[in-house]
């Protein structure tokens, strides 16, 4: 019996934020709001779908001052279409990098066999600290995490189907421990 990835992953991160959210909102104080947004106690998610993506990363990648750290199935830049908003993220990418905020990507080896869109390229020309995962694995991970402190993960690559015309669920978590997590997971990657 073969397995769809993309609908195991679904169903993963469901359950996993499902587990995450019913857990932190068992020790809410039951007078605590956080207009929209979910508080927990030192730490906030923030639910993003579809084109909500875009200017939440966007502000974030901005915002970084000390690190982004990427795990991304893909990672497209469309040299016909300077202003869209995946050539924004990249370019935003950029400038973190070249203002000293420690950058690093890992993307999946699928990427490789799009050489038109693929960022990988674009990005080591401009010098920025990016890399495969082995042959033998599929990172199908969208995973970034900014200055230990954020972190974005949910389903939207970084390519113009998945900002421009797919649904897509993401959360935002402002949490220093889910960002010391995924970090590590990072790290791992990273390492090879």
């Amino acid at each position: 019996m073969k397995i769809d990835k993309s609908l195991l992953f679904g169903v993963l991160i469901g359950m996993a934020l499902g587990l995450v959210l019913a857990a932190e909102t068992m020790h809410l104080a039951s007078d605590r709001t956080c207009p929209g947004n979910i508080c927990l106690g030192a730490s906030e998610i923030v639910p993003v779908s579809d084109k909500g993506y875009f200017p939440k990363v966007h502000e974030a990648l901005l915002n970084a001052k000390k690190s982004i750290h990427i795990a991304a199935f893909e990672l497209k830049y469309y040299s016909n279409y300077k202003n869209s908003s995946e050539n924004t993220i990249i370019d935003d990418i950029i400038s973190a990098h070249e203002r000293g905020v420690d950058v690093k990507i890992v993307l999946d080896q699928y990427s490789a066999q799009d050489n038109a869109t693929n960022a990988y390229f674009y990005l080591k020309k401009k010098g920025v600290p990016v890399r495969y995962d082995s042959d033998k694995t599929t990172t199908h991970a969208k995973l970034v995490i900014i200055d230990g402190k954020v972190v974005v993960l949910g389903s939207t690559n970084f390519s113009y189907t998945s900002l421009e015309l797919n649904n897509e669920v993401d959360v935002v978590l402002f949490s220093e421990e889910a960002a010391r997590y995924f970090e590590q997971y990072f790290q791992k990657l990273w390492a090879g």
